[in-house]
C-alpha cells in the first residue's frame, strides 16, 4: 500500500460537499470517510451520542477483520459490509486501497437505497483522492496529525462536568478503584551537577524578524468547532497552528477566521497560502 495523499484544503471541502449530498440523497444521519488503520479523515451529519473518532476505529477493525474472513475462504473481492439494527443499520463501503465510506442510517431506510447513492460518493472520492496524489507525488501525509488534541480544549473554553461514581455504577460500569501504593521513599540527596555555562538560548528566529517561518512543509489538520481562531501568520508560534503572541516584534499579525461547523480543517503550515489561513498546496511549491 502506498502513502496516503497529503490532503489540502480544497480536499476537505470536496469532501464535505459530496458528503453533504450523499446524506440528502440517501437520508441517512451520518456519512464518514476512514483510513483504514482506523484514522477519521472527514465526517458529515449528525452523530447523536457517538464519538464519530472511535466510530472511525471500530468500523475500520471490524472491516478489516471480516476482509480477512472472506480472504481465508478465497474471496478476494470484498467490498462492503452491512449491519442491521433495530434503530440504526450501518453500511461500509471500500472507497480505495487507503479508505472506507462509513454510513449510518435509520434501520426503516432500504440498504439498497443507500448503497446506490453511496457507490457515486465513493467514485468521486476516490477520485479526489487520486488527484491529491497527482497534486503532491511521492508526498505521504502524516497522519498522526488526525491524533492532536481537540482544539477546542485549547483555544475555546469548557467547562466539563465531572463523572458521578455512583451514575456509572448505575449504567453497568464498574469503577476502576486502584489498589493502595506504598508512598515512595524519599530519594537520595545527589551533589548538584554543575551548571552550564549561561548563554542565550533563542527561542525565535531571530536572522529576519519580518520573515517568515515555516512551521511545516505541509498542512496542520486540526479539528474544531463553532468559534473564533486565529491563525498564526508568521510562523513563530509554538502551539500552531494557532497564534500564540510570538508575532511580537515582528510585521505580522494573526488572521481570525469564524468556525461555524464542527469539522477538521487544513490549516497552511508553510505561511505561503494565497489563500490563508486554509492550505493551498504553496508548501509544494517553495
Amino acid at each position: 500500500m502506498s502513502d496516503f495523499p497529503q490532503l489540502t484544503e480544497e480536499d476537505f471541502q470536496q469532501f464535505d460537499q459530496l458528503l453533504h449530498d450523499l446524506l440528502a440523497k440517501s437520508e441517512a444521519n451520518l456519512a464518514l470517510i476512514v483510513e483504514k488503520a482506523g484514522h477519521l479523515i472527514h465526517q458529515c451529519g449528525d452523530p447523536g451520542p457517538s464519538d464519530p473518532t472511535l466510530l472511525a476505529t471500530l468500523a475500520s477493525n471490524a472491516y478489516n477483520a471480516t476482509a480477512f474472513m472472506a480472504n481465508l475462504s478465497g474471496e478476494s473481492a470484498f467490498s462492503d459490509m452491512y449491519q442491521q439494527g433495530e434503530l440504526f443499520s450501518t453500511l461500509i463501503m471500500n472507497i480505495d486501497e487507503h479508505c472506507l465510506l462509513v454510513i449510518i442510517f435509520n434501520a426503516h431506510l432500504a440498504v439498497g437505497a443507500v448503497k446506490y447513492y453511496a457507490k457515486t460518493t465513493i467514485s468521486l472520492v476516490a477520485k479526489q483522492l487520486a488527484r491529491a496524489e497527482e497534486r503532491a507525488p511521492g508526498v505521504g501525509f502524516d497522519l498522526t496529525d488526525l491524533n492532536v488534541t481537540d482544539a477546542k480544549a485549547l483555544f475555546l473554553r469548557k467547562d466539563a462536568p465531572e463523572e458521578d461514581p455512583a451514575a456509572l455504577a448505575n449504567a453497568g460500569t464498574a469503577a476502576f478503584i486502584p489498589a493502595a501504593v506504598p508512598e515512595p521513599e524519599p530519594p537520595v540527596a545527589l551533589a548538584p551537577e554543575p551548571e552550564p555555562p549561561s548563554a542565550p538560548v533563542p527561542t525565535l528566529p531571530v536572522e529576519d524578524p519580518d520573515q517568515v517561518v515555516v512551521a511545516k512543509a505541509g498542512p496542520f489538520i486540526t479539528p474544531v468547532t463553532p468559534g473564533t481562531y486565529y491563525w498564526c501568520s508568521c510562523g513563530r508560534s509554538l502551539v500552531q497552528p494557532f497564534c500564540d503572541g510570538s508575532h511580537a516584534g515582528t510585521r505580522f499579525q494573526p488572521l481570525a477566521v469564524e468556525i461555524t461547523n464542527e469539522q477538521k480543517r487544513a490549516f497552511c503550515g508553510c505561511k505561503h497560502s494565497q489563500h490563508p489561513p486554509f492550505c493551498d498546496g504553496a508548501h509544494n511549491r517553495h
